[in-house]
């Protein structure tokens, strides 16, 4: 898996307790795995975020797209 840089606002969604989206400017979303203080944090932002997107697209149990493990992030 090579690493891949997005960019879009970060969601915060009531589904599973509680997950991060990244919505990008075209309408897509991933759902955000990594740090629960650092997503928080940055909730209603612009960001670019750095990771990789879980291999087979990784849906999870909220079943609200494609899980994405976030390296890095920062606000815009």
């Amino acid at each position: 898996m090579s690493a891949r840089t997005l960019r879009g606002r970060i969601e915060r969604r009531d589904l599973e307790g509680g997950i991060f989206q990244l919505v990008t400017s075209g309408g897509e979303r991933y759902t955000l795995l990594g740090s629960a203080s650092e997503l928080s944090a940055a909730a209603g932002s612009e960001v670019e975020v750095t990771g990789t997107l879980d291999e087979g697209g990784g849906i999870g149990f909220a079943m609200a797209g494609p899980q994405f493990r976030v390296r890095t992030l920062k606000k815009l």
